[in-house]
């Protein structure tokens, strides 16, 4: 599950203002309205996924129907990391997340009272205050990879995708329709697996709010086409004809269960079938015959109750990208052979999401911090590769079934494509990159009106931004020459109060690239000391202090053996670094190593 990785960069260095400045004008940007509508009942619902099927079907099946899968990062440095402690619990970090109070799915969860993971096949439970394992909970074969997880209190979803090693990167590439979707429902306290929930399709993404989590599941027709006979008698080319024609047939009769999704929940060895009925299903309008045939389909479940029904609700559209703030849930995917992106709101509450509008923008998004909701507007940055320049979309959240643009800023990179995005408040910046990376530094306190403040170019690019403090802004990404070659990882501290400026950065050779520019959730900054670690492609963790106006490297964690570290965490004075081999808690101050405690006995 995702992972195109971004491409290699270049150049020298140059001020700010030395290339022409963003433009107003937004008409290479400007797409359509769209909106989302029911269909007027089930035979209308399988008439039309019929008729696009038909259309989509070739010799061999369905096209690949790739898409674009992300996962992403943050909003505000501080609140993202903010302590989820309880009263028994030491000051600690979370999941690295976009939007404060909106949890993400990941490869490892703390409560500040033991930390939460699943290796060798088990859900690994460690104490905080002994550094022991004190359970592991035996999984089913599907999880014998890696496992993103969710927790509420002492209870936990353990989502698996069935693509263990393709899951874990924050952009990427997945087939439609491929993998299977599985979902434990686990109890922490005296930790066994409460129920189960499985379906035919992948992932996209899930948030929580509360105790209520919201996953995003994405379906293919469930249609067998036969393989191809190359032993028949004529020419390859007529063979393929018969066996589009043959397959054609096939859709045209195919019945409304194969389009429907279809998920199964398993409590107390009871297994429910579900299926989303027609009139929770919805489709894009915007007065083009899409050929949508995949759906995307947002279940809830509250961890507090357990999976219910799921209270699905499902468009036909596909799906790459979900960002959710406390009010909003978005999801977006890319039209049909067309260079729009797709963009569907919903409202969540305590209860299942409310469809509230839909848009679509001219543009791919690179990831989920490419959208951003304030105070009523979502901010949108996208590149369009035909015109072959990026675009910040304002548009109207709160203004009825039509996410409408109200205001748009253009002209940013031209002839380049978005490395990198952050939104923070009135903020925003952006990083595009070809030979060298200009950072622009948005003003966006009027929708209707976004100006450039500045933009700065630097060799290299940065493929991640976090906001540190106050108008400080750390770039993680790779420095190159001017011929494109990387020239290894590199960290910048930028000055973002008005046009940017660079205060600070570390240029590390010997380290290829470093985990964070594909998977936003392995970085770690911890505002309360500066405390910073980026798990590198070597294996190892980098740990760097980020103070106001400097990075310092003090040194490196590894584990052994084979062990690359994925994740990290701070538990009142300690660093805690997780690989697929163990867990190691090392002195935060000085790097002095406490334990080390491998998952296999």
């Amino acid at each position: 599950m995702r992972r195109a990785f971004t491409a290699l960069l270049g150049a020298s260095v140059l001020l700010a203002g030395c290339q022409s400045a963003p433009d107003r004008s937004s008409q290479s940007g400007e797409a359509p309205p769209m909106r989302l509508v029911s269909y007027s009942g089930c035979d209308e619902l399988l008439e039309s996924l019929r008729a696009s099927a038909a259309a989509r079907v070739g010799p061999f099946g369905f096209d690949p129907g790739y898409g674009l899968f992300s996962r992403d990062m943050a909003e505000a440095a501080g609140p993202a990391q903010k302590s989820l402690a309880t009263a028994n619990a030491a000051p600690h970090s979370g999941t690295n997340v976009h939007e404060a109070g909106v949890d993400e799915p990941d490869l490892v969860k703390t409560d500040g009272s033991r930390v939460y993971t699943v290796a060798e096949g088990r859900l690994q439970i460690v104490d905080a205050a002994t550094r022991k394992v004190v359970h592991r909970l035996k999984l089913p074969e599907e999880f014998q990879g890696s496992a993103d997880l969710l927790i509420s209190g002492d209870r936990a979803l353990v989502m698996q995708t069935g693509f263990p090693y393709l899951a874990r990167p924050a952009a990427g590439i997945m087939p439609a329709g491929s993998g299977a979707l599985n979902v434990l429902y686990v109890d922490l306290a005296e930790p066994k697996i409460l129920g189960r929930l499985k379906a035919e399709g992948t992932l996209v993404d899930a948030r929580q709010v509360g105790s209520v989590a919201r996953l995003v599941m994405r379906t293919s027709p469930d249609i067998d086409f036969p393989d191809l006979d190359w032993g028949l008698p004529g020419k390859p080319e007529r063979k393929e004809k018969q066996a589009e024609k043959r397959n054609r047939a096939l859709v045209r009769k195919a019945p409304l269960e194969a389009f429907q999704p279809r998920y199964d929940i398993t409590v107390d060895g009871r297994r429910t079938t579900h299926r989303v009925p027609c009139e929770r299903i919805s489709h894009p309008q915007d007065g083009a015959d899409s050929k949508e045939i995949n759906m995307l389909t947002v279940l809830t479940v509250d961890l507090t109750r357990g999976f219910g029904d799921g209270t699905p609700v499902s468009v036909v559209a596909d799906g790459d990208t979900v960002y959710g703030t406390g009010r909003s849930l978005y999801v977006t995917g890319s039209a049909w052979q067309r260079p729009v992106t797709r963009i569907h709101r919903f409202e969540v509450g305590d209860g299942p999401p409310r469809y509230a509008a839909s848009g679509q923008v001219r543009g791919r998004l690179l990831n989920q911090y490419s959208m951003s909701e304030h105070e009523g507007h979502l901010r949108v940055a996208v590149t369009d590769d035909d015109e072959k320049v990026s675009t910040v979309h304002v548009l109207d959240a709160d203004g009825g079934p039509l996410l409408r643009e109200v205001g748009s800023l253009t002209g940013l990179g031209r002839g380049e494509q978005i490395y990198a995005v952050r939104f923070a408040g009135t903020r925003g910046y952006v990083v595009t990159f070809r030979q060298v990376d200009p950072l622009y530094v948005l003003d966006l306190s009027h929708p209707r009106r976004p100006r450039s403040l500045g933009e700065l170019k630097i060799t290299g690019y940065s493929a991640y931004l976090h906001p540190t403090a106050a108008g400080r802004l750390l770039g993680v990404g790779r420095e190159a020459n001017a011929k494109g070659q990387a020239l290894g990882a590199q960290i910048s501290l930028f000055d973002v109060t008005g046009a940017p400026r660079r205060l600070s950065r570390l240029h590390l050779p010997k380290i290829y690239d470093t985990q964070v520019a594909y998977d936003q959730h392995a970085f770690l900054h911890w505002p309360r000391t500066g405390l910073t670690v980026l798990p590198d492609t070597n294996g190892k963790a980098l740990v760097l202090t980020v103070k106001d106006d400097s990075i310092t490297r003090r040194g490196s964690v590894g584990h052994p053996g084979d062990g690359h570290i994925q994740r990290s965490l701070v538990i009142g004075d300690a660093l805690w670094t997780i690989s697929h081999a163990g867990v190691k808690v090392n002195d935060a101050a000085t790097l002095t190593q406490r334990s080390w405690t491998p998952w296999r006995r």
